[in-house]
């Protein structure tokens, strides 16, 4: 049997889609989903870190920066995790952010708080579609504020962005894995150069 030279690699085990590039105004605060299709549910115990760290930025530099920058800002961001509530029920009051199981498909709610009622979440407008390996990444307003460098007009500045997910403690041998990477651009906000009144 053949084999094949160590110094020449062609099979990639570990592959991604790539790196992606967030891009947000300054001032901006919102959550984006992430489907992370190798866990079948992430209520099952994982734990969610999800970073900013600052670029070297260059005053009027068109280029995106490639380095970290040395005692820069770095920033925890929040992961939110729906609760699995499990089979939908009628009487059953829901919140926000509460997931459920109905005729083999997960629903998240987004009605308020606290509510009960007999229409099915396939036909209320106040529950949404989604999977059960699904997070949201919660970027907030503050994001880059304090950096060394802030985007001007037509020169915005970066951070580069990681989200690593381990499995819970109690394994032998907890997996961790860095799904998502890339960068963070921020854009000048003329809100954010106006001051509150």
């Amino acid at each position: 049997m053949a084999r094949s030279p160590l110094i020449n690699p062609n099979n990639n085990i570990i592959t991604d889609s790539g790196s992606i590039l967030w891009s947000f105004i300054k001032g901006e605060q919102l959550e984006f989903p992430i489907e992370l299709a190798f866990i079948e549910q992430v209520s099952a115990g994982f734990i969610f870190e999800a970073v900013v760290v600052e670029a070297l930025n260059e005053e009027f530099s068109t280029k995106y920066p490639i380095m970290v920058k040395p005692d820069g800002i770095n920033t925890t961001l929040s992961v939110r995790v729906p609760i699995d509530r499990g089979v939908w029920d009628a009487q059953t009051a829901y919140s926000e952010n509460q997931m459920v199981t109905y005729n083999g498909a997960y629903y998240e709610y987004f009605g308020g708080n606290n509510i009960a009622s007999s229409i099915t979440p396939e036909s209320s407008n106040l529950w949404e579609i989604t999977s059960a390996s699904t997070i949201y990444v919660r970027f907030p307003m503050l994001l880059g504020s304090t950096w060394a460098q802030q985007p001007v007009v037509g020169f915005p500045t970066y951070g580069f962005f990681e989200l690593r997910v381990t499995e819970s403690a109690v394994n032998e041998f907890p997996k961790t894995w860095k799904p998502v990477r890339g960068m963070v651009q921020l854009l000048f906000s003329p809100t954010d150069a106006v001051p509150d009144v």
